[in-house]
């Protein structure tokens, strides 16, 4: 016999019905749907569900379990990315490197120019953003200026 699901009841069955007509993300409408054929239905079992929604019964007992664990916020889709974003620098580090190399009258590779921000501001700023910043004020990969 198969087993029938053990399912939280604090969100009512409309919210969750709404929620499934809002849902513009696939796979976050899908959850919504196993959730709310579990609730509108309690003597289905897992096995019952996924056929109906044709879906593997281990995707409904993980939609299950998030659920229960914490409501429809663990429903929703992990984005990728990074969380932090990009780290924003301050424009002058830039000013006072273009400043610096405009004296030395010298080429610069990127790598003594990330060196020269760690000693003079204390930061690390990686090399891809130095070159960018660099190459926007005219100067090329090894900073020499730009004719």
């Amino acid at each position: 016999m198969s087993r029938v699901a053990a399912i939280r009841k604090d969100i009512p069955i409309g919210v969750i019905r709404k929620s499934v007509k809002n849902a513009s993300d696939g796979a976050f409408r899908l959850r919504l749907m196993i959730i709310e054929k579990l609730l509108s239905e309690p003597n289905l079992s897992l096995q019952s569900v996924a056929q109906s929604l044709i879906v593997n019964r281990e995707t409904v007992t993980k939609c299950l379990r998030l659920f229960n664990d914490g409501g429809l916020d663990l429903l929703k889709p992990k984005r990728a990315g990074r969380k932090e974003g990009n780290p924003k620098y301050d424009g002058e580090i830039f000013l006072e490197l273009v400043t610096t190399l405009r004296k030395t009258k010298e080429d610069w590779s990127v790598y003594r120019m990330q060196n020269y921000i760690r000693e003079q501001h204390e930061v690390i700023v990686p090399e891809s953003t130095i070159y960018y910043r660099i190459a926007k004020l005219g100067f090329g990969k090894r900073a020499r200026r730009s004719a």
